[in-house]
C-alpha cells in the first residue's frame, strides 16, 4: 500500500510541474547535457541514446554528450546520475532490468521512483519465446505436450540471472508444468548461437534480436509478450492470447532524473525527448531494431511502471527467484 501511496504522490507532483520550455528549465546556451548509459557501447540501447544526441542537443540549445558507465548491472550508472546535481544536465538512460532489479536484490542502492523520477520511455519491445527450428513443434501447445515427455530438464537460455527473460522462462514453465534448467548468457549472439546449434531448446529473445531469425527459418516464435502482437510478427499470438498470465509488462529504454529535480525541469526534459524521439532519424533507427518508438511524458512513464512493477514483483514471488 506504501508503494501504491508513492506511486500515486509522485505522479500528482509531474502533473502539478510548472509549464516550462527545455531552454528554460536547464542552462540556456551553457553547459553540457550528459546522456549517462548505464552499459557498454555497441548495444542497441546504446545506438538509441546516440542517436538521440544530435536531435536533442538542437531542441534544447546546447551540447549533448553520451557518456558509457557499464558495471554493476546497471548500478554504477544509475549512482551517477543519482550523485549528480538536480538541474536536469545528467540524464539517465536505462532498460527495464532498472525496475526489476531492486525487487531481486535489496542491497541495489536506488529504487525507480523513489531515487530516479521517469522522464520519458523511449522504446517499448517484446520478448518472444523461441524455439530451434530443428524442434518438431509449431504451437506452445505442442512443445508443452513434446516437453512433458523428455526425461531431463530442458535447458532454457536467457540474458542473465534475474534478468526479464529469466523471469519470462521461469514463469512460462512454472504454468506449465515443466521442469527447466536456465542457461544465462551475457549478449544476444552466443544465445542465438547455442539454440540454432541445438545446444539449447529454447528461450524469451527481444523480438528485435530474433526478427532476422525468425525470418530466414532459423528460429520458429511460439508466442509474444506484451500487451498485443508485434508489429514485426504478426502472426505470432501473445502468451496472454494462449491463456499464460503476467507476461504484460513491456521490455523498455526510459530516461531518468535523480529525485529532487524540479517538477518544471522533470517536465521540461520530457517534452524534449518526447520531440526528439518523434524526429524521424531516431524514429527510423527505433524501428530498425525491432522497437517501438514511444517518446512518452513523465506522467504516461510513471503510470507505465506503477502499472507493470506489482506484475513483476509477483512474477518473482510466483517463481521463487532471488539474489537476496
Amino acid at each position: 500500500m506504501m508503494m501504491r501511496r508513492s506511486w500515486l504522490t509522485l505522479l500528482a507532483l509531474l502533473m502539478l510541474a510548472a509549464p516550462a520550455t527545455a531552454q528554460q528549465a536547464l542552462q540556456p546556451g551553457g553547459g553540457t547535457v550528459r546522456l549517462v548509459l548505464a552499459g557498454a557501447p555497441g548495444s542497441a540501447a546504446d545506438a538509441v541514446a546516440r542517436v538521440l544526441a544530435e536531435p536533442l542537443s538542437e531542441i534544447l540549445g546546447q551540447p549533448v554528450v553520451v557518456e558509457n558507465v557499464p558495471g554493476g548491472g546497471g548500478v554504477l550508472g544509475a549512482t551517477r546520475v543519482m550523485q549528480s546535481r538536480r538541474d536536469g544536465m545528467t540524464i539517465l538512460s536505462a532498460v527495464s532490468g532498472s525496475l526489476i532489479g531492486p525487487m531481486l536484490d535489496s542491497n541495489l542502492p536506488y529504487i525507480i521512483g523513489r531515487d530516479l523520477l521517469p522522464v520519458s520511455q523511449i522504446t517499448a519491445a517484446m520478448g518472444v519465446f523461441v524455439v530451434r527450428a530443428g524442434l518438431p513443434v509449431t504451437t506452445l501447445q505442442e512443445f508443452a505436450t513434446r516437453a512433458r515427455n523428455t526425461r531431463e530438464p530442458l535447458a532454457f537460455g536467457n540474458y542473465g540471472y534475474g534478468s526479464a527473460s529469466h523471469l519470462q522462462g521461469m514463469l512460462l514453465a512454472r504454468q506449465l508444468g515443466l521442469d527447466v534448467e536456465p542457461v544465462p548468457f551475457s549478449g544476444t549472439a552466443q544465445f542465438i548461437s547455442e539454440l540454432i546449434a541445438g545446444r539449447l531448446c529454447c528461450g524469451f529473445i527481444d523480438a528485435g534480436s530474433a526478427r532476422d531469425f525468425i525470418r530466414n527459418g532459423q528460429l520458429r516464435p511460439l508466442g509474444v509478450t506484451g500487451p498485443q502482437r508485434a508489429r514485426d510478427l504478426p502472426g505470432v499470438p501473445t502468451l496472454t492470447e494462449l491463456g499464460m498470465t503476467g507476461f504484460d509488462p513491456q521490455i523498455w529504454q526510459g530516461m531518468f532524473l535523480p529525485a529532487g529535480t524540479p517538477p518544471a525541469i522533470v517536465a521540461a526534459v520530457g517534452r524534449a525527448m518526447g520531440e526528439a524521439v518523434r524526429r524521424p532519424g531516431p524514429t527510423n533507427l527505433i524501428r530498425g531494431v525491432g522497437y517501438e518508438a514511444i517518446g512518452s511524458s513523465p506522467e504516461e512513464f510513471a503510470a507505465m511502471i506503477a502499472h507493470d512493477a506489482p506484475i513483476w514483483r509477483r512474477i518473482i514471488e510466483e517463481t521463487g527467484v532471488r539474489i537476496r
